[in-house]
């Protein structure tokens, strides 16, 4: 049995809080100190996730042995800073998120027996008060993100995520970090500016728009060195729709709470090397400007 620290109580760290709870002790890392009691809900079953809270002040340094970081893209960073110092010398990191973040420095300021993972899932759920819905179950895959975590990503895996749904390793998780954001990118602007669940993007009036996206991911993926199908990526998103049709999707639910989006780590990291390589993607930069834009006329 692991020790295993969650950060947040967010649906994406609840879903991965109860799957691991069968097996580990689970303790949720939150911003204030509560004693809440946290709810698994499907279609069929209610349970209590079992797990114990803490805040970051209640956490010595190098107490923790696993920690999983499931949090927006735009706060990555800023908690891999705080939380470091919590990290046990052959202390596990892992990452989950959406669209993509330059974690690389902070991933250097790692002791040399540290290790640093990614897990990348397409597990879908929302969250209300303190109940997580289940709504869908994607693939996950996990892989190393430094030197330390490569000796070790396929033991971390089956202790942990072996027994998830569709869930396998990959040495290198670039490729499928790529074929994550093109996912991301297909369904949650859209979704987000429609204001529609995932499964209705399948609809044909979106096919042209989802094309053309898909086609500029797979642009500035090669500018970069990483190879991707076109195909491949359309039938993937297209997947994913289907496996998670009910469920709207994190910037369809940010979006409609007047909550920051992860528009620039998804359109916006697109747009970024795009400018650099001299690449044109004016479907990600409409999509990019039409978020914010959103986002910024509901805070007013």
């Amino acid at each position: 049995m692991a020790n295993i620290h969650i950060l947040g109580e967010g649906a994406i760290g609840l879903l991965l809080a109860q799957h691991l709870s069968q097996s580990h002790q689970i303790t949720l890392i939150t911003r204030n100190k509560r004693a809440a009691t946290y709810r698994y809900q499907t279609a069929s079953i209610q349970q209590t996730i079992p797990c114990s809270t803490k805040t970051l002040a209640e956490l010595p340094a190098s107490s923790i042995d696993t920690l999983i970081i499931p949090v927006k893209a735009y706060q990555v960073i800023e908690v891999l800073r705080a939380l470091r110092p919590a990290l046990s010398k052959n202390g596990a990191l892992i990452l989950s998120h959406n669209g993509m973040v330059d974690w690389s420095g902070e991933l250097a300021a790692l002791e040399k027996t540290q290790s640093a993972y990614f897990l990348s899932t397409s597990i879908a759920g929302y969250k209300v008060a303190d109940t997580v819905h289940h709504t869908g179950q994607g693939a996950t895959w996990f892989g190393p993100l430094n030197s330390p975590a490569e000796c070790h990503y396929q033991r971390v895996f089956s202790q942990l995520f072996s027994t998830f749904e569709n869930a396998q390793t990959t040495f290198d998780i670039m490729p499928t970090l790529w074929k994550k954001l093109a996912v991301n990118i297909a369904i949650n602007p859209l979704s987000a500016l429609e204001q529609v669940a995932n499964g209705q993007l399948r609809q044909p009036k979106y096919a042209a728009q989802i094309l053309n996206l898909m086609n500029e991911v797979q642009l500035v993926a090669a500018s970069t060195g990483v190879t991707l199908a076109l195909s491949e990526l359309v039938t993937l998103a297209y997947t994913v729709m289907a496996q998670t049709a009910n469920n709207r999707s994190s910037m369809n639910q940010d979006l409609a709470n007047n909550r920051r989006t992860e528009i620039d780590a998804m359109c916006g990291y697109i747009c970024e090397l795009a400018a650099k390589q001299n690449i044109d993607v004016p479907f990600n930069q409409q999509l990019l400007e039409e978020v914010n834009k959103r986002w910024q006329l509901a805070r007013q």
